[in-house]
């Protein structure tokens, strides 16, 4: 019973993968605008006991979990001038407080916007897919539920580059990486935020 439970679960987040990745090649025609459609990245964090709204207000406090991850993304299309959509794969590892590896997918919107431009190159991006822990992460346990395997991905990303080009060949970042039951929808998990930093490289 719970090996067709798992394997259920895996086969819908390979899909989704699979999905993502036949996409991206048909997608280049549609992407518009200056600099490079294709980027591979890599970050690392550690957990943060508290809510999304209270990490942006800069009120955190980090427990030793910590979370590393690598993967790649693409520009699907331009919007206007400043904003993009782009889908993004990656794979990361848990270590600390849990111990497990993670797929993560998601289609993000970027906005790239700002008036300081011509001084630092900033961009900050917002994306929603499928996440899938190969292990029940304890530290999503809350008192009344388990933790669960499948969550959804929810990624809140800033980026930092020279004044150059729209999309610079290299990005600092810093990234909440979050996992979510998106409100009981999909499960009643208690889901986490993991605060990293980590680097872009755009191809």
């Amino acid at each position: 019973m719970v090996g067709a439970v798992y394997g259920k679960h895996f086969s819908g987040v390979i899909i989704v993968f699979v999905v993502f990745a036949a996409l991206a090649p048909v997608s280049k025609a549609m992407a518009e605008g200056d600099g490079y459609q294709w980027s591979v990245f890599a970050y690392g964090g550690k957990w943060s006991n508290n809510r999304i709204g209270e990490i942006v207000r800069f009120n955190t406090r980090l427990r030793r979990s910590y979370v590393w991850g690598m993967g790649f993304s693409h520009n699907l299309h331009d919007i206007t001038d400043d904003l993009e959509v782009e889908v993004e794969l990656n794979a990361a590892r848990h270590t600390g407080l849990q111990n497990h590896f993670e797929l993560n997918a998601a289609v993000n919107l970027r906005w790239r916007g700002f008036p300081w431009e011509r001084y630092i190159n900033t961009s900050i991006s917002y994306g929603l897919g499928p996440s899938y822990a190969f292990r029940r992460p304890p530290i999503e346990t809350r008192s009344d539920r388990g933790p669960t395997h499948v969550l959804v991905f929810m990624p809140v990303e800033i980026t930092f580059a020279p004044p150059s080009e729209k999309r610079p060949p290299w990005e600092a970042l810093l990234r909440i990486h979050h996992r979510s039951g998106a409100y009981g929808i999909v499960s009643d998990a208690r889901g986490s935020n993991f605060i990293t930093g980590g680097l872009r490289y755009r191809f």
